[in-house]
């Protein structure tokens, strides 16, 4: 059997005063890296907001008793043109076809109209030109009608969830000042151990949202047939069963239940916000890296956010369960959080000053840290990429009634939680909200509870985490790669196999970067974090081994552009 040995002194941390941790039992290690630590000081780099629109909006929606009215600013026209204006507006309305249910839309005959109409349908489209020709202005607005009048009735506890793809917890804190400063001083319950249990969004989102891993989700859940998805036991079921008005949005291009996957055939919640969106991509785009961020005069981002709020304050007095996911901002580049942290903040200000803060669940999360750039090549972006943002509202009704859950809760913010967690804490809020529900256990980790509920320490195996996303080993500790070239070049050699095998050729070459290993954990595994270079593609080897790196180790390669490997193979 081939087995290199490491170095024992590679092998030995120093536990100075100056290296606290979030974790530190005998399961789990998770450090507490410094906000702006010596890996991410030369990656971050501010950046200001900019806005999509120098100009007023031409066209604004606003709520006249059970009615909405579409009104146009004409005295804002100087600022547009100085021909004449002429606008008109469309109706849009969901068209999906037999093999893509959930991909398309119907846009009606433009109707012109001067001051202001009445509403009749939720999505509209405004186009205005000049002089009949050149368009000088468009937009897409959406109301959010309820079928039904409200009635100040609710006993329930109202849930909003807003996700910002793709940031950890430290980026949050870096990158999002202000809005952490806010949602502290309003005493959000962060969860500093939070972990994600797979790569990307889809399966972290199953996680969440139906306790499935995505093995298990595929009988229930296999987004690659029409119908499957809406078959999908997904939890905003349990809470629409249960009386409250449900509503999803997101911002993405190519949507989270969409990325190949046929979707939703049938709308999954009350109010389902995708053909809106997909509406705003018929106007003129502007675009961040490779993700639009302006559709019109309004970001999409920050379109979002506007729905967030109307949502939750139309239903302030009423059960209701919304989910408002944003990737424009974030996904790509680690540093664009920077231009929304006041946009954001002023968010959740909005929100205080409407007293949704005080009267529901309002949860801040991602799916899992950034994915891409240079950051990741770090010993903070390998941790970072793998403990997403959590944070936590809870409304005053609930700390007066649920004294105890509400002090499990705070005294989980420094224990190991996930995805599953979450989803058993969802059921609880349901359960605990004057209706009767069973609630489920996490199919994809039985060991994981609410958060309202104790949580012992656990492993990531406990918490059904698999070795290639466990945070649970500590500090890294960069090594001399001419000290450790055996171990290195027996994980290289791992490298190729995998990469011939996907892409049927060896003529490709391997440039070293960099090589870290952790501290051991609990049953004195380690982890060697290798960082390679292929052409255009850069290549993360996490490596678990226990003495020695050999045959028997556990070996994960995670290409950052896995679509472009075999492109970049082409050269020796």
């Amino acid at each position: 059997m081939f087995g290199v040995f490491l170095p024992i002194l590679c092998l030995l941390f120093s536990k100075t005063l100056q290296e606290k941790y979030i974790l530190n039992n005998q399961k789990c290690k998770i450090p507490d890296l410094e906000i702006m630590n010596k890996d991410v000081r030369d990656i971050i780099l501010p950046k200001s907001y900019v806005p999509c629109n120098k100009t007023e909006l031409l066209t604004h929606v606003t709520k006249n008793g059970t009615k909405f009215e579409l009104h146009l600013r004409q005295d804002l026209f100087p600022q547009y043109s100085t021909q004449n204006i002429t606008c008109c507006y469309s109706y849009v309305t969901r068209n999906g076809s037999v093999e893509l249910p959930d991909v398309g839309i119907s846009i009606s005959p433009c109707v012109s109209f001067h001051e202001k109409i009445v509403l009749e349908q939720n999505i509209v489209k405004v186009v205005c030109r000049e002089n009949n020709e050149s368009v000088v202005y468009e937009n897409v607005h959406v109301t959010i009608k309820p079928p039904k009048p409200l009635k100040n009735t609710s006993q329930q506890f109202s849930v909003l969830l807003l996700i910002i793809d793709s940031i950890s917890r430290l980026n949050f804190h870096r990158t999002m000042p202000e809005t952490a400063n806010f949602l502290k001083k309003s005493n959000f319950v962060e969860m500093k151990a939070y972990s994600k249990v797979a790569d990307n969004s889809f399966p972290n989102c199953l996680a969440l949202l139906t306790g499935f891993s995505l093995n298990q989700s595929h009988p229930h859940c296999d987004g690659t047939k029409v119908g499957a998805l809406d078959k999908c036991p997904i939890i905003w079921k349990d809470f629409r069963q249960h009386g409250y008005t449900t509503a999803y949005a997101e911002d993405s291009i190519v949507p989270t239940f969409n990325i190949k996957k046929k979707g939703f055939t049938d709308p999954p919640t009350d109010f389902y916000f995708k053909p809106y969106m997909e509406a705003t991509q018929t106007l003129k785009t502007q675009f961040r890296h490779s993700i639009p961020s302006c559709s019109g005069p309004e970001g999409d981002s920050e379109r979002i956010l506007n729905l967030a709020k109307d949502f939750a304050i139309t239903f302030k007095h009423n059960p209701s369960f919304g989910i408002f996911w944003m990737n424009t901002f974030s996904h790509d580049d680690v540093n664009d959080p920077f231009a929304m942290d006041v946009k954001v903040r002023d968010f959740f200000r909005d929100l205080d000053e409407a007293g949704i803060l005080k009267e529901s669940f309002v949860f801040l999360l991602s799916d899992h840290g950034i994915r891409y750039g240079s950051i990741l090549e770090t010993n903070s972006g390998w941790l970072e990429e793998r403990t997403p943002l959590d944070m936590i509202s809870v409304p005053a009704k609930f700390k007066r009634e649920f004294g105890r859950e509400y002090e499990n809760l705070k005294q989980n913010s420094g224990k190991f939680t996930n995805p599953y967690d979450m989803f058993m804490t969802l059921q609880h809020i349901l359960a605990l909200g004057g209706v009767w529900h069973k609630v489920k256990p996490s199919q994809g980790c039985p060991n994981c509870v609410s958060l309202f509920d104790p949580i012992p320490d656990r492993s990531c195996q406990e918490a059904a985490i698999p070795f290639e996303w466990c945070p649970c080993f500590g500090r890294f500790k960069s090594l001399n790669k001419k000290i450790v070239s055996n171990a290195v070049n027996y994980t290289l050699a791992k490298a190729k196999e995998t990469v011939f095998k996907l892409c049927k050729t060896d003529k490709f070459a391997f440039y070293l970067v960099s090589v870290s290993v952790s501290e051991p954990d609990h049953e004195k595994n380690k982890l060697l974090f290798v960082v390679f270079y292929l052409k255009r593609n850069t290549v993360l080897a996490t490596v678990k081994f226990k003495d020695v790196v050999s045959e028997k180790s556990q070996f994960y390669f995670r290409f950052m552009f896995f679509y472009k490997l075999c492109e970049s193979v082409d050269y020796v």
